[in-house]
């Protein structure tokens, strides 16, 4: 969970002080599903944890642009 804690502290900064979510896109089967929800109910930041399962989809959704994405 520390990566994911790292990570959270380093996108933070840029959301604005009323946005509680965080939008991570991540590899498959990368990050088990309980970390996410121990993460929730730690620190009250709600995840929307999106996947991919090779790089060609990671390029193609993030060269289309605007991905939404705080974390990759």
């Amino acid at each position: 969970m520390s990566a994911l804690s790292l990570a959270t502290i380093l996108a933070v900064p840029q959301a604005s002080a009323t946005d509680r979510t965080l939008n991570i896109y991540n590899w498959s089967d990368y990050i088990d599903d309980s970390v996410i929800e121990d993460f929730e109910k730690s620190t009250g930041i709600n995840i929307n944890y999106d996947v991919f399962d090779s790089n060609e989809v990671l390029e193609t959704k993030l060269l289309a642009g605007s991905s939404g994405y705080d974390l990759v």
